[in-house]
């Protein structure tokens, strides 16, 4: 018989976003059977809105009171065998004086262990007091979790140094690649390369701008560099058919919990220049990555993919079987059966 896992998170976030994503897929992997001996029981959420006073109350208050109400009810009606919380944002809605185990995934912890990386702030530095007071919560949360689910080996040792006693599992993401390889359309000329991402400083568009700048000429004057989500907004069909015509997904973050934009761009078949930095360069195949602040290794690296675009007359390359074989390593499947050893060792077999 399946084991009933109940999700809880805090504000419904779509799919568009990072978080939401994440929990979508979880949500429609558990009814489609993709964890093996598991299934939904439901999802505990919040509509999103309200004004400061009505967020923090919901958030700090209403929510975690009805939280412990539903999950007291599902455990004890015999509806649910444990609960799962979607992500780190929403630790402090772990049941306090429950008999009931909870795992946590933890997509990173920016917030909550701040650094800063080649220079960059990564994770805020100077949270006002009410926001110490949420990380503080969150903290704790974390601390009364059986179990802590990280997307990432660099954020799991992460978890490790600061829980010691926690029991820490490792799964990454994973996604379906057919639809990443059906041929899209999109009006895309010359020699093409991406950004995808915000214009948050960690995620260094001003470095791919100073590697441009330093470009040869003829390279410069036959680029097309186009900033998906910093400065051109894209849907699903659209973005997939930019990684196909691209020459090249250019990634220099200098902090990500995963970058998923990597693994997107290797289901297209898109090759990837990616900063040797965590998390992403546990997603990108080695032979894709740089050193992170090396100015002259990316223009070298780029100045490559021109010369072979030049000398194929501009014709597209092609899917790049590099980035097809990496991304075969993150199948949903394998996936699935990670989730449920994670889970298996947290409640037993």
């Amino acid at each position: 018989m399946a084991r009933r896992v109940l999700l809880v998170r805090g504000g419904e976030l779509p799919r568009q976003s990072g978080l939401g994503r994440a929990h979508h897929e979880l949500v429609d992997r558990l009814k489609a059977g993709q964890i093996p001996g598991y299934e939904l029981a439901g999802v505990i959420e919040h509509p999103m809105g309200g004004n400061p006073l009505q967020r923090w109350w919901r958030r700090r208050k209403s929510h975690p009171k009805m939280v412990h109400r539903a999950v007291w009810d599902a455990i004890d009606g015999g509806t649910a065998d444990f609960i799962h919380i979607t992500d780190q944002e929403q630790a402090h809605l772990v049941p306090a004086g429950l008999e009931v185990a909870c795992s946590v995934t933890v997509h990173d912890l920016f917030h909550l262990s701040p650094r800063t990386v080649i220079g960059i702030e990564v994770g805020d530095h100077a949270p006002n007091g009410t926001r110490s007071k949420d990380l503080n919560h969150l903290r704790n949360g974390l601390a009364r979790a059986d179990m802590l689910i990280s997307i990432s080996e660099s954020t799991a040792e992460e978890c490790r140094e600061l829980w010691p006693e926690k029991p820490v599992s490792v799964v990454h993401h994973a996604i379906d690649p057919e639809p990443y390889q059906i041929e899209g359309e999109i009006g895309l000329r010359n020699f093409v390369l991406l950004t995808v991402g915000s214009n948050e400083p960690r995620k260094r568009l001003d470095f791919i701008d100073e590697v441009v700048d330093t470009l040869p000429l003829e390279v410069r004057d036959d680029l097309n560099l186009v900033k998906v989500g910093s400065h051109l907004k894209l849907s699903d069909e659209e973005l997939i058919a930019a990684y196909q015509r691209a020459e090249a997904l250019l990634f220099p973050s200098a902090g990500e919990g995963f970058g998923l934009p990597v693994l997107e761009a290797m289901a297209a078949g898109c090759s990837v220049l990616a900063s040797d930095l965590p998390a992403h360069n546990e997603v990108a195949d080695p032979s894709m990555l740089l050193p992170a602040s090396d100015k002259p290794e990316w223009v070298k690296a780029i100045t490559e993919l021109h010369s072979a675009w030049a000398e194929r007359d501009g014709e597209p390359a092609g899917a790049d079987q590099t980035a097809l074989e990496r991304v075969a390593k993150f199948q949903i499947k394998d996936w699935g059966k990670k989730m449920a050893a994670a889970w298996d060792s947290m409640i037993g077999e």
